[in-house]
């Protein structure tokens, strides 16, 4: 694990401990929207309005409140459920608060009008649900008892249909109906503390995974019954399943054409295309014994069973409208063009927007995302770019035969096709994006960036015009050799020449040799950038041999130390972090007290930085009025910075994807550093006590950190000690000295 990953291990420690919960997994004010013309452009989903009282409300009063009514119904298993209820609580606040769930945006506006088609007959049942969207790109929905249901972005971007959507909401209203959350957890929790003679832990898993199953087929039946009461077709409720099984393939296949790339003077060479692509795989019928939920066979089959005893007349598979739900859907899928670039999942992110594009040809956001998508995969063929064992993508871009269908043809050419020659595919792609949009400044600094690479690795005009030729037929006099251009010919004077010599026919042994024949010869602003000559590189039918780098881009270290003073007296501070673990509890993470810390720390912080005449402005969703949804969003702007920034840690300069609006944060609040602390009070199971303390300076503009403070401590987190650590913090900060 690397060094900073392993830091952020303990920030997120809350998270390894609430996988104990079975998560299955909203509702919001309906309110009016202007639609987005998805023909030209898309804004990336934003919550509006006015917050829900889960942002204002005490969380330790709500959970005294359930704790009271579980005392007054003598249960017997009152103390399971007691614990349940408090690690619930937190964590449908965690998930809320976090920046990836959003609040009457029109997706879930959308979401919670579906509802009320499917409990028109239950008006009391649709007013204990809070239904919420969450900025999620897995395929999947989330089910608390306490009304709290979450579809992801993944699963409405893969919906065929209303009706399908319909009845995935229906399954998920049918897990909080039946109360399977909480006796999911009461189960589990009782299966570990049996005495299993002679059974191993293997045997716990299995007994786990058949409880759980049975209450994903009483889903799958409760959910269909209240389907039954509208008037959707029946056989959505199949069509889902399939969507389901098939939820690890994009939404749409469409055939990658292997001419995607060329112009009249560019043709990628068959080699690098397979002839056929694989097949789709098919285990509907896996073995299902140690997962949580039957394979998709079985509950298709019960599905269809049930069908076979009811009419299907008349029923249909849109009520809200069709046109309706799949501008619904392709907004979820252009916001899923931007988490798959959080995720950086570069090659699911071009797909995506390929198969977009066909629909919004003009559209800005697409040509914008697949722009990043071709840079991005430059700098990771480059090694500029890299993964490792805690990134989303584990072994970074996967190998062709890892894919199915039509996607594995995308893959097989990234994979090919050698690093120097997708730089100069890049070029062209995103510098013909920027053409087309040339008011897109995104685009226009990628293109700028991949200009700089091009003359990073000594490539220039004379690589690329009339070079490595055979030779002209005998009655052309015009000489072509490299060797006959002088150094000193200006780029205007060899564009006249191609120009003058465009009747002759250029017998390139490199396919890519003539790929900017054209930009040359009629654009003014690309020969203005183009680096103007360089070492010839050596070639071979394949593509370059040497990779030559500037010490712009050289991983040396510089001898000597330089530092330069930072001023620094002003930072966002993101949502500072409290955590007491007690091993001796039964409750491990004590939920209460690290709520009750964390309001303390809040408050110290603030008072260290009065003392100094220190600044700081708090972005914590937690700390906000109804009436600050816009603090909310640039809350998630910031946080989703800092997750695609800690997926590749092991680089702390990488670039990042996902978000385009951090200069506006910068601009907003008069500060490009954001400071994460936090304290974690731990206890072990055998009495000892430790303080860990962490304090982290970003600069977000320059995509670095700066500063970085981590101190364990033996004891508890006293008032002296904590107060004393803050106050340090800040004190260096504003007499900061950077390494340059």
């Amino acid at each position: 694990m690397s060094q900073i990953k392993e830091d952020f291990f303990y920030i997120y420690t809350i998270s390894y401990f609430m996988q104990k919960l079975p998560l299955l997994l909203l509702f919001t004010t309906i309110i009016g929207y202007s639609q987005q013309n998805l023909k030209e452009n898309f804004t990336p989903l934003k919550s509006s309005g006015v917050l829900p009282d889960i942002f204002t409300q005490n969380i330790r009063n709500i959970i005294k409140a359930d704790l009271t009514e579980l005392n007054r119904q003598k249960d017997e298993d009152e103390r399971i459920k007691s614990n349940y209820l408090t690690a619930a609580n937190y964590e449908i606040e965690k998930i809320v608060k976090s920046g990836n769930t959003l609040i009457n945006d029109e997706v879930t506006t959308y979401l919670n009008e579906l509802t009320g088609v499917i409990l028109k007959n239950n008006p009391a049942l649709k007013n204990q649900l809070h239904i919420y969207t969450l900025k999620s790109s897995v395929v999947n929905a989330y089910s608390y008892d306490k009304g709290y249901i979450f579809i992801d972005i993944g699963l409405i971007a893969q919906a065929e249909t209303e009706a399908q959507l319909a009845y995935i909401l229906s399954h998920e209203i049918s897990h909080f109906t039946k109360k399977h959350n909480i006796n999911s957890y009461v189960n589990n929790t009782k299966i570990d503390k049996k005495n299993y003679t002679g059974k191993t832990s293997e045997d716990k898993l299995i007994e786990k995974c058949q409880y759980s199953k049975e209450h994903e087929s009483e889903a799958d039946l409760e959910g269909f019954k209240l389907l039954e009461q509208t008037n959707y077709d029946f056989k959505q409720t199949e069509k889902a399943f399939d969507v389901l099984q098939y939820a690890h393939l994009p939404f749409e296949l469409v055939e990658f054409r292997k001419t995607y790339f060329n112009n009249p003077n560019y043709k990628i060479p068959d080699r690098y295309f397979l002839k056929e692509v694989s097949s789709i795989r098919n285990n509907s019928a896996e073995d299902d014994t140690k997962h949580t939920h039957p394979n998709t066979a079985k509950r298709k089959q019960a599905m269809t069973e049930l069908i076979a005893k009811r009419s299907n007349e008349g029923r249909v598979s849109y009520i809200l409208g069709r046109e309706k739900f799949e501008y619904i859907r392709d907004l979820s899928r252009m916001e899923l063009c931007r988490l798959y670039l959080k995720n950086r999942d570069y090659m699911n992110a071009f797909y995506a927007a390929y198969i977009l594009e066909k629909k919004y040809p003009q559209n800005e956001y697409i040509a914008e995302t697949m722009s990043k998508c071709m840079y991005a995969i430059t700098l990771y063929d480059k090694g500029d770019l890299r993964y490792d064992n805690d990134s989303y993508l584990e072994n970074g871009i996967l190998s062709h035969t890892d894919i199915e269908s039509y996607p594995q043809q995308l893959y097989y050419l990234v994979n090919k096709m050698p690093a120097n020659e997708w730089t100069i595919l890049s070029m062209d792609y995103v510098y013909r994006n920027h053409k087309k949009f040339p008011g897109n400044k995104v685009i226009n600094a990628y293109a700028d960036s991949l200009f700089k690479l091009m003359g990073a690795t000594d490539w220039g005009i004379f690589d690329f015009v009339r070079t490595n030729v055979k030779t002209a037929p005998a009655e052309t006099k015009i000489d072509t050799t490299h060797k006959e251009i002088e150094v000193s010919t200006s780029k205007t004077d060899l564009i006249a020449n191609i120009q003058k010599e465009n009747s002759f026919k250029n017998y390139d042994t490199a396919y890519y040799k003539e790929i900017y024949v054209d930009l040359f010869m009629s654009d003014k602003e690309f020969v203005s950038k183009f680096p103007s000559g360089g070492t010839k590189v050596e070639t071979s039918s394949s593509g370059f041999k040497s990779y030559k780098e500037t010490a712009q881009y050289s991983n040396k270290k510089k001898k000597g130390k330089q530092y330069k003073d930072v001023k620094i007296d002003k930072v966002i501070l993101l949502e500072p972090f409290y955590l007491k673990i007690n091993e001796k509890k039964a409750e491990e993470v004590r939920y209460i007290d690290s709520d009750a810390g964390q309001e303390k720390f809040v408050v110290t912080v603030n008072n260290c930085a009065q003392k100094q005449d220190f600044a700081i402005v708090t972005l914590d969703p937690g700390l906000i009025s109804p009436n600050e949804v816009d603090k909310v969003n640039d809350y998630s702007i910031i946080n989703d910075w800092f997750l695609e920034k800690f997926d590749a840690a092991s680089n702390t300069n990488t670039a990042i994807f996902n978000t385009d609006e951090i200069n506006g944060i910068v601009k907003k609040y008069a500060t490009q550093y954001v400071l994460r602390t936090g304290l974690i009070s731990y206890k072990s199971k055998h009495g000892r006590k430790a303080t860990y303390y962490y304090a982290y300076v970003f600069d977000i503009l320059n995509n670095e950190m700066i500063y970085k403070k981590q101190e364990v401590f033996k004891g508890k987190d006293t008032k002296d000690l904590v107060n004393a650590k803050v106050y340090q913090t800040l004190f260096e900060l504003k007499r900061l000295k950077k390494q340059v």
